[in-house]
């Protein structure tokens, strides 16, 4: 196997399948890989088929449209975390929630799952935009899958998906007083989380008396009021820590 510090180096492509011992590298990234990187027969790159697995490939040829890569070897990629977490955060203004899902897939989160509540200002948010942004993070991080992102869906359909999850963290900030904390939610032997974070207004009172209802007590992140998308990647982070993800 290829030793960390040399696959480290290498440019790493996503791609729907893989062939061997030879596959053919088309469209962007053929573009991206020969007429922006000016990459030349014999360079190795790293292909990754969104199965958790890197494999190293050798350019064999260029011709106009498409870019022959010979296989030389595969491993696991170590970057993958063993929790499955999947973060449901409101919409927010502006470019707010591509920094969100940016964050979210260097930080190893597995699914996104925007939605709209009450007091969400940006009513929709274009799909395929978060999808780029997390490929290119994923990219940028050397991991080897990209996070699924769904589309952007009501407060209803949200707080529905919630029940087959191990442990469900409601980050509410009116929570200090009589909440949880998120040790007392999350005990690090979970596989299946998901975390909830409102928008910049917060959630509304019924919003948070249905999560009640179904058993979701509030949990607080701290004495201090965190903007929206801090709440995400901190909350983000301490669950990757409890769980044994944060090394």
């Amino acid at each position: 196997m290829a030793g960390d510090n040399d696959t480290e180096k290498l440019r790493r492509f996503f791609v729907e399948k893989i062939n061997k011992p030879t596959t053919v590298l088309t469209g962007n990234e053929k573009k991206h890989l020969a007429d922006v990187l000016r990459a030349k027969v014999g360079d190795k790159i790293i292909l990754c088929p969104n199965d958790g697995k890197d494999y190293i490939f050798e350019i064999s040829a260029f011709d106009k449209n498409s870019i022959t890569l010979y296989y030389e070897e595969e491993f696991v990629n170590p970057t993958e975390t063993n929790l499955f977490l999947t973060v449901f955060p409101a919409l927010l203004k502006g470019d707010k929630t591509e920094l969100v899902v940016q964050k979210l897939t260097e930080l190893g989160v597995k699914r996104i799952s925007p939605f709209i509540s009450e007091f969400t200002v940006q009513k929709s948010e274009k799909n395929d935009r978060l999808k780029r942004t997390a490929h290119e993070a994923s990219k940028q991080c050397g991991r080897a899958i990209i996070p699924e992102i769904d589309d952007v869906m009501k407060f209803n359909d949200m707080i529905n998906k919630l029940a087959d999850y191990d442990a469900v963290v409601f980050a509410y900030e009116d929570a200090f007083t009589n909440g949880n904390r998120i040790t007392d939610v999350v005990k690090g032997n979970e596989r299946n989380v998901a975390l909830i974070v409102g928008p910049e207004g917060g959630f509304s009172k019924k919003e948070v008396e249905e999560f009640i209802n179904r058993g979701y007590k509030p949990v607080t992140l701290g004495k201090r009021i965190l903007r929206a998308e801090t709440a995400s990647i901190s909350a983000t982070a301490v669950i990757m820590q409890l769980c044994g993800e944060w090394s």
